[in-house]
C-alpha cells in the first residue's frame, strides 16, 4: 500500500499495489529480432531516446493505430536499420509479452523474428552500436527489460514449428 494525498486536500487515502496496475498507461509495441548466419542482432540504444537509454535491444517501436503489428515491424526495421522489406524474410512471431516500463507505463510487446542475408546495417539516431551475437550470449549484455524472454519465446516457437 502506498499513501497518496487526497485530491481535495483533506487527508491521505490508501492505494493498493493492485490498484496502481489499473492506473498504468499501456502501449502496444513490436520488438523485432533479426538473424544472420545463426546470430542475433543486438542494438545499443542511444542516450537521446527517452526509454531505456544505453541498453541493448532489438528493433522496437510503438504500433500506430493505422498499422498492424506486422506492418509496424517492417516499418521499424526500415527506419532503424535501413533494410528494405524485400531484403528480410519473416520467420515468425510469438504471443505478446507484457513489460513494465516504469511505475506509470507498461508495454504489450509483439515479438517478431526475421532473417537477413545482409549483415551490414545503417543505424539511425536511436542506436549507437550493434553486435551480431550467438543467442546464448545475450545474457552478457545489459538489455531492455524482458528481452531475453522475447528471444526465448521466438526461438521456442521457431523450434516447435508453431509460428503465428
Amino acid at each position: 500500500m502506498c499513501s497518496e494525498p487526497d485530491p481535495t486536500g483533506n487527508e491521505a487515502f490508501e492505494i493498493s499495489a493492485e490498484a496502481t496496475n489499473f492506473m498504468k498507461r499501456r502501449f502496444h509495441t513490436v520488438t523485432c529480432m533479426l538473424t544472420w548466419n545463426g546470430l542475433l542482432l543486438l542494438l545499443k540504444r542511444s542516450n537521446k531516446v527517452n526509454i531505456n537509454p544505453g541498453l541493448w535491444c532489438g528493433v522496437a517501436g510503438r504500433i500506430e493505430d493505422s498499422l498492424s503489428p506486422e506492418e509496424t515491424a517492417y516499418k521499424e526495421i526500415q527506419e532503424e536499420l535501413g533494410l528494405q522489406r524485400e531484403s528480410i524474410e519473416f520467420l515468425g512471431s510469438a504471443p505478446p509479452i507484457l513489460v513494465e516500463i516504469n511505475v506509470a507505463n507498461e508495454a504489450l510487446v509483439y515479438p517478431f523474428l526475421f532473417r537477413t542475408e545482409n549483415p551490414n546495417i545503417k543505424l539511425d539516431w536511436e542506436h549507437t552500436d550493434y553486435r551480431w551475437v550467438k543467442p546464448e550470449m545475450v545474457g552478457e549484455f545489459e538489455t531492455v527489460p524482458k528481452l531475453k524472454e522475447v528471444i526465448e519465446a521466438l526461438l521456442c516457437f521457431m523450434n516447435s514449428g508453431s509460428t503465428s
